[in-house]
């Protein structure tokens, strides 16, 4: 049986979630605090450590990274009641199995508890190192992104969340994306940039204050230039994670235009990353389908017929063509290639 210990310093939560985890077949104990988590993993032997961010004293992220140095077998999932994404890309960096955010549905607790426990596995595989400080095997980078591809996730949901459009959006964006790179006949290191970029695409929206972002009429000249630095903002977040670097040119460059009148850096035609032309699309695309405080949402056909006039100006016209086959096709992408595309695995 499988030894969790929840630590927070909020007694309802640590109480719920401990009741839940029981309720589910694990063993559980509880802490208040990184202090006494850290005296508990010296005394127990435990497989996964569950804890909040802000906590008075020891923080989350300080107790992840004590967690990992003294015996990285034990998965950690961080959560959080705060849409940081500095909290994020911290605990991403410091090899957290997953980034919760609160309030979170119990059932998505349960499976993200049991995949950070399955994930385990191949860190307790195998010889033992000196000590008990098992290491991350030396292929880290992608072992890391298959214990963070859920954290990913979460920094995508943290941005939907925040700017009001609905949940489908960035599934529609990956969904396309993929299918116009397929297309364009992609290989696997452009196509693997392509998801991530479409996947993080607006990250660097956490950076923009919430009431720009829910503002029911036009953009004053201040909070647009806000907006204008969301593609920088995003490549300063991804850069330094290693795996998530393929994600640049597609944050960076989704908002430039073939023309050149684009942002934050005005390039125009092949200057632009073919990873940023394609998320170019499917962002715009997806965004027409959705209604925002200052519109409506556009049908698809109007969507459509938006992306064929601006081809040529906004637009790649190869790319545009791309997505017209890849809409012939039913954009061909299967659920888990975009949660999870092992197939771009190198």
């Amino acid at each position: 049986m499988a030894k969790i210990l929840v630590v927070d310093d909020e007694p309802a939560i640590t109480i719920a979630l401990a009741k839940k985890l029981r309720r589910d077949g694990y063993e559980c104990v509880t802490a208040s605090s990184g202090e006494e988590a850290l005296g508990r993993l010296a005394s127990d032997s435990l497989d996964l450590v569950i804890s909040d961010v802000r906590m008075p004293g020891m923080s989350g992220i300080e107790l992840l990274k004590e967690i990992k140095g003294r015996n990285a077998s034990v998965s950690v999932i961080v959560m959080s009641a705060y849409t940081d994404i500095n909290f994020a890309i911290e605990a991403l960096r410091g090899r957290a199995d997953d980034f919760l955010l609160k309030p979170f549905n119990l059932d998505d607790f349960s499976v993200s508890v049991a995949r950070a426990l399955e994930n385990r596995r191949p860190l307790t595989d195998g010889s033992a190192q000196s000590g008990t400080t098992l290491q991350i095997p030396r292929d880290g980078a992608a072992s890391a992104e298959l214990l963070s591809r859920q954290a990913i996730a979460a920094l995508a949901a943290a941005v939907e969340s925040r700017d009001g459009r609905p949940h489908e959006h960035q599934s529609r964006v990956v969904r396309c994306a993929l299918a116009m790179g397929t297309a364009l006949g992609l290989g696997k290191e452009a196509l693997r940039g392509v998801w991530l970029g479409a996947v993080l695409h607006d990250v660097g929206m956490l950076s923009v204050p919430e009431a720009v972002l829910s503002k029911a009429g036009g953009l004053s000249p201040d909070d647009w230039g806000l907006i204008q630095h969301h593609p920088s903002s995003g490549a300063r977040i991804v850069t330094g994670v290693e795996f998530l670097e393929p994600a640049l040119s597609g944050i960076l460059h989704h908002h430039e235009r073939w023309d050149g009148s684009g942002y934050p850096a005005c390039l125009s035609g092949e200057q632009i990353s073919i990873e940023g032309r394609v998320v170019a699309v499917a962002d715009a695309f997806a965004a027409m389908l959705s209604e925002r405080p200052y519109r409506g949402a556009r049908s698809e056909s109007e969507a459509v017929r938006e992306l064929e006039h601006c081809a040529g100006a906004q637009f790649d016209m190869t790319v545009v063509k791309a997505f017209q086959t890849a809409r012939a096709k039913g954009y061909p992408v299967g659920d888990s290639e975009l949660a999870s595309p092992d197939w771009l695995a190198e």
